[in-house]
């Protein structure tokens, strides 16, 4: 097996199909990034030259793919879910995103939108309201004062 960018790839399959066990590489990519460097499709991974090798992990280097893609993936997903979107709302539940039905497929949605919202469980606020603090009462005032002390932040906030 050939390790390349973190993945092993299997030997015995052709180039193409063994470059789609990296995350974000599926056919359409592969096959390009094949015939980018002269590489046929039928050539297995075990029969390149090291110098093809060489040149195919420079390829790959320069793609976003692997760690880097998941990590941009999910930080969009962030951005939906904090920016309070409809879509950051239905990966927040757990929901099915792109308007599928809910009535029988709900669980797999469960399974899949999961991965991508675990860090982002706290949606923030964008009103003025929530971002002023009110005051506490006095531990041994009177109502009324609390009462003025609400007052004086009130006009700050409308």
């Amino acid at each position: 097996m050939l390790y390349l960018l973190g993945v092993n790839l299997p030997d015995h399959k052709p180039v193409p199909i063994a470059l789609q066990q990296i995350y974000g590489v599926g056919p359409h990519t592969s096959a390009t990034v094949c015939h980018k460097l002269g590489i046929h499709p039928r050539c297995r991974l075990s029969d390149l030259a090291e110098d093809k090798v060489t040149k195919l992990s420079a390829l790959l280097n320069t793609m976003t793919i692997d760690a880097e893609l998941k990590r941009e993936t999910k930080a969009r997903v962030g951005v939906m879910v904090q920016t309070g979107r409809y879509r950051g709302a239905r990966h927040k539940a757990m929901l099915p995103v792109n308007g599928q039905r809910t009535h029988t497929n709900r669980r797999t949605a469960k399974k899949l939108n999961g991965r991508w919202v675990r860090d982002f469980t706290s949606c923030t606020s964008r009103s003025p309201l929530a971002q002023t603090p009110v005051p506490l009462p006095p531990t041994r005032a009177s109502p009324l004062s609390f009462a003025k002390s609400i007052l004086r932040v009130l006009p700050r906030v409308l």
